[in-house]
This record gives structure tokens, sequence and C-alpha cells, in this order.
């Protein structure tokens, strides 16, 4: 067993050297080792390492043949988020937005988790990609991290007569001074002044979503991020925006940072959607 231990650094480090050598005989010519290289990514036995360097490649390479592959990988049980990250950097960089709606799916399997990466890489890639869905989706995600800090801004306010912190909602049980049970929050656990129906229902993507699955806590950077690959776009995120603006009900923060990024694009002073 020990002889193992010992010996997996040497394998791995022996397969990332192979990758290296398949890329440079790649580079050399060699088209063969193109397909050498998607295998290794698609394929669970091989050291992760060596396909997280594979995954890699296939970003450098840039040849839409290979989104198929990492498209199923991305897909594929894996505890680790690394590899899913060095798959989301590549589909970006290789630029074909049919995998938009499984980048948006990642992250909407992300949101329980605390893993800011690989949600980060998600964004970044969208930003890249820069359709028209993937603007939707930056967007649903920049109005799920605006309620989320309502939220968390709300789950406590000071008393006006006292200043004393109270908290919301009421403990199950409660009632006021004239005996009557304390209601409007159904879920003790999403706290603050906006009852639970007020909570996001869908996701960054898109999707159905039940509030008590709310559990992180959004970065600031994460927000950011988001702001940033919007306006990376350009002119290709504008109509998603002014959609959203005259469509959707948003608190005022919301908007006026969706119209900061129309104003960052445009080069021109922010201007009302009414």
């Amino acid at each position: 067993m020990m002889g193992w231990l010992l010996l997996l650094p040497l394998l791995v480090y022996t397969g990332c050297t192979n990758i290296n050598q398949m890329y440079q005989q790649y580079q050399d010519g060699d088209e063969a080792q193109f397909e050498r290289i998607m295998e290794i990514v698609s394929r669970p036995d091989y050291p992760y390492a060596t396909r997280r360097k594979a995954a890699q490649i296939l970003g450098e390479i840039g040849d839409p043949r290979a989104v198929p592959v990492l498209r199923n990988a991305l897909h594929d049980y894996e505890q680790r988020t690394t590899l899913k990250q060095d798959i989301v950097h590549a589909l970006g960089a290789i630029g074909d937005t049919s995998v938009v709606v499984d980048i948006g799916r990642l992250l909407d399997r992300s949101l329980n988790t605390a893993d800011s990466d690989i949600r980060t890489a998600a964004v970044t890639a969208l930003g890249q990609l820069g359709s028209d869905k993937s603007a939707e989706i930056l967007i649903n995600a920049l109005r799920y991290y605006d309620l989320l800090m309502v939220r968390d801004e709300q789950r406590s306010v000071r008393g006006v007569f006292t200043g004393e912190e109270q908290m919301f909602p009421f403990a199950p049980g409660m009632t006021d001074s004239l005996g009557r049970p304390q209601r409007g929050f159904a879920n003790p656990s999403m706290g603050g002044l906006l009852g639970e129906e007020q909570y996001p229902r869908i996701s960054m993507f898109g999707t159905q979503i039940d509030p008590s699955e709310m559990q992180y806590n959004p970065t600031p950077e994460e927000r950011e991020n988001t702001h940033s690959a919007l306006v990376a776009m350009g002119s290709k995120a504008v109509p998603a925006i002014e959609r959203f603006i005259t469509q959707t009900q948003m608190t005022l923060t919301l908007r006026q940072e969706l119209l900061a990024i129309v104003s960052e694009i445009n080069g021109v002073p922010p201007v009302d959607l009414d």
C-alpha cells in the first residue's frame, strides 16, 4: 500500500508530462493527438490532474470539436470542482454559445455550496460567450444576489424607540399583546421584513427554486464579477437588460446597477428607461 502512495505523485507528474508532449506533437502537426487529449478529459480513470491539464489545453487549442466532450465532463458527478472550473474556462475560450444553457445549469447546481470559485468561472465564461441567453442568465444572477442581500440586510432591524435589535420573523408560537399569533413569515429560516412570497422564485438560470435553498451569502466580489461580465459583453447585453428593466419588478438598487451597466457599455450617463 505504501508503495502505491509513493508511486502516485510520479504517475500524476508523468501523466501531465505526457499531456504536454501530446500538445507539442499536436502543435507540430500531429492531429491524432487532439483526439487523445479529448479522450483523457472524458475518462474518470485518468489522474485528476492529468484531466485538468487536458481540459486547459483544449481551451488553448480552441477547437469546437472539443465542446461535446467538455460538455459531458461538465455534468459528470465529481466532488472536486477544479476540473469543472477548467472545463468552464475552456468552453468560454472556445466560444461556442451552445453551451450557455449547460453553464447556467451548473450555476443552478452550485447555489447550495460555498464554492464561489466555480460560480466565478461560470460567470466569466458567460460574459465571454456573449449571447442573449448568457446576458439573461447574468441578469438573473444579479437579481438573485440583490434579493439575497436585501434579505440579509432585513434579517434584523432596530426598534424605533429602544434602538434594540429586533429579530424577524417571530418565533413559532409568539403572540402579540392581544394574544393573536404572529404570522406573515412562513419560513423562519428566511428572516427579514419581506414575506416569504416576495423572495426570488427563480434562480440565476431562470429555473424555479425553493427559497429555503438559498443557503449561502454571495461575496461582494461575485456581484462585481457578474457586473463586469455584463459590461464585457458590450452592446450584446443591452437588449436583454432593457427587456428586463421594462418587464420586471425589481429593487431600486438593482435598477440603478443595470442602468449603470448600460451606461458603462455605451459610454454615456445613465438614462432611466421608464
